[in-house]
């Protein structure tokens, strides 16, 4: 294996010339800009949600403005994290602002007496702020860190001046000493710790540390400051949106949003799927292949660098399984592709949408769900006039799409994606049909790979198995069995093509494609279920929008009735291996109508397929099949004979 196979979820690290990785470079160069020239004091407020790279650019930020003998400012770094593990809301602010004063004065290069001065007249006001914190502690409707800022700030007046008073002084002294501009505080990961103290943090901040020649760059989210003000506020309304907006402003000057819809990703992308070996270096060269992994990462994770690093990994992870289980030695470039596209969209699905990939799961055939799968997954029905408006969006209009608009009504985070979950999946599906093959099927067989890094525990778990070898031993095994079932064609009786990776096929005509039969399998309902699968392509197209239409206009709706019939009479008789409807599997290529037959077969595990008795009744499946293709070869000359008069 070559290059590593994970994507490490630290921070960039500038000093180490670890490069730009989502084109953020322009973004960097402005905010720095901007910094340098600013007066003081200011905060900037870096917003963004947890992963969307707010600890990087701080890391690039503090190299440009602050690293070297040259530069302008002299920079404290502090994570907020560190501070508030296992430990109480009151020691975590103390602490932190503790820490504050303690890096400024060892910058400062200030002698232990005058910090500990400092601190003495720090921790002093929080000591006459005692009795008032002990008193609303026995009311639990207070919150504890409230109180203490609070009372801190009416009690402690005169020691929050004079801490600020003498921070001044050694920040100035400093400054003049060192010929810089001031000093730059970087605050990271306040979003780690809890909102309300985080909020707390903040008045902290603004009380003691708004200083001349100071500037804060905090890392914070916006949601953040909501949730911690929603004890003091309330949840968040129209009503009182303005005073939660007014908090912040308070306190920031500066809000830079990260760029997170300008990131480009694609380069990410195909250098980690490749630094992985997810993808191999042909792989990479395929841009449409490309295009489609950004695509389905751009409607399902998004350009968060967190959670495309999580993506990376997983993916990473699924392939060195398959590794280790020889699964990836026999395999055709157009599988591998499709494969490589489907289990992507899978794990993205499963990282940003889990109760989709637990539906993907539990029902494969996504373009089939129905109101059988809405019933067992308790959705909610739709009213006619919701019906009525759905189908008038592209997204929504088919069946199956109402099902998923159902179950995205169910989860509000999911509610405000459904439209790229609807994407999604469309795209996924085009993609899959363009290329022939049958979405349960693929879905079915693709979905199990991605369960080892799925955080649900499902009621069934998956069989492993190597579904390669099943697939030969098993056609091996029915080939023979058929040569006695169907001994008038036994010497034509031979596997189709020599690779088996998902699919393999079996022959019953000199030539390839005449009369075939694909078997296929992948883990169901905690059993193995094989699929098999054989078309015959019946009618041209033409005019015409449906199979029965095309055969109305030949006359033959007579001979498509008893093909039905003798069908129904086939599935009847094969109930255990649930054929699909006649009509069921209509598919179009190449301006044509396809027939396309489908029957199923689950068992508990690959030995309960060898068996004697099983093999002779999936022969006895197959004999019927073929005759089947027989009887629909014929049908069909008699269908292109009047197309072609």
């Amino acid at each position: 294996m070559n290059g590593k196979s994970s994507i490490t979820d630290s921070p960039r690290n500038v000093s180490q010339g670890e490069k730009d990785n989502f084109g953020i470079e322009p973004f960097e160069n402005g905010l720095t800009r901007f910094i340098n020239n600013s007066n003081t004091p200011i905060t900037v407020a870096l917003q963004g949600e947890w992963g969307s790279g707010k600890t990087s650019l701080m890391n690039s930020l503090k190299k440009s403005l602050s690293d070297g003998e040259n530069s302008k400012f002299h920079s404290i770094w502090l994570n907020t994290w560190e501070y508030a593990l296992m430990k109480d809301a009151q020691t975590t602010l103390k602490d932190i602002i503790t820490g504050l004063i303690q890096e400024t004065s060892k910058v400062a290069k200030v002698d232990e007496t005058k910090t500990e001065k400092i601190l003495n007249t720090f921790l002093g006001g929080l000591k006459d702020t005692s009795k008032i914190i002990a008193k609303n502690a026995l009311d639990k409707t207070v919150d504890g860190a409230g109180s203490m800022i609070d009372a801190f700030s009416g009690q402690g007046k005169s020691s929050i001046s004079e801490v600020r008073t003498e921070l001044e002084e050694i920040i100035e002294d400093c400054i003049k000493k060192d010929n810089k501009e001031g000093f730059i505080f970087f605050i990271d990961d306040l979003d780690r710790i809890d909102p309300p103290i985080a909020v707390q943090l903040l008045e902290l901040l603004k009380n003691i540390f708004t200083l001349k020649n100071c500037i804060f760059v905090l890392a914070i989210d916006y949601d953040v400051v909501i949730k911690g003000l929603e004890p003091k506020f309330g949840k968040l309304s129209e009503l009182n949106e303005r005073e939660f907006r007014s908090f912040f402003d308070k306190i920031i000057q500066v809000p830079f949003s990260m760029p997170v819809s300008s990131y480009s990703i694609d380069a990410f992308l195909k250098e980690s799927l490749q630094t992985t070996n997810y993808i191999s270096e042909a792989n990479s060269k395929n841009n449409e292949l490309i295009a489609k992994f950004s695509e389905i990462s751009n409607l399902s994770v998004g350009k968060n660098p967190r959670a495309l690093k999580r993506l990376m990994n997983s993916l990473s992870l699924i392939s060195c399984i398959n590794s280790a289980k020889g699964n990836d030695q026999e395999s055709d470039q157009l599988n591998e592709e499709l494969e490589l596209l489907v289990n992507f969209a899978l794990v993205s699905i499963q990282i940003a949408y889990p109760p989709v990939y637990r539906l993907l799961s539990l029902h494969s055939a996504f373009d089939k769900w129905n109101e059988s799968v809405a019933l067992q997954m308790n959705l909610k029905p739709l009213d006619q006039q919701s019906i009525e408006k759905l189908s008038q969006s592209e997204e929504f209009d088919e069946e199956w799409e109402q099902v998923l608009f159902r179950l995205c009504e169910n989860d509000h985070y999911l509610k405000k994606r459904a439209l790229n979950i609807s994407r999604l999946l469309n795209s996924l599906k085009a993609f899959i049909k363009e290329k022939g093959e049958d979405i349960e099927d693929l879905i079915g067989s693709v979905i199990s790979l991605s369960s080892v890094t799925n955080l649900e525990a499902f009621d069934k778990p998956a069989v492993d198995y190597h579904k390669g070898n099943f697939l030969k031993k098993l056609r091996h095994l029915l080939i023979k069995q058929l040569q006695k079932d169907l001994p008038e064609i036994s010497s034509k009786i031979k596997p189709q093509g020599k690779r088996v990776q998902s699919n393999a096929f079996l022959k019953f005509s000199d030539k390839d494609w005449g009369h075939w039969l694909k078997l296929h399998s992948h883990p169901y309902e905690g059993g193995i279920r094989l699929i098999m699968v054989s078309d015959k392509w019946v009618s041209p197209i033409r005019k015409h929008t449906t199979l029965q239409n095309a055969i109305k206009e030949t006359g033959l709706e007579n001979d498509l009735r008893k093909l039905e019939q003798e069908y129904n009479e086939f599935t009847n008789r094969y109930s255990e291996f649930k054929p699909s409807d006649l009509y069921e599997h209509i598919a179009t290529h190449d301006n044509c109508f396809v027939l396309e037959l489908y029957t199923y077969l689950t068992l508990p595990n690959t030995d309960a397929f060898y068996t004697d008795e099983n093999i002779k009744k999936i022969s006895s499946v197959v004999k019927e099949t073929y005759g089947l293709l027989l009887k629909l070869e014929a049908f069909k000359s008699k269908v292109w004979a009047y197309y072609n008069k």
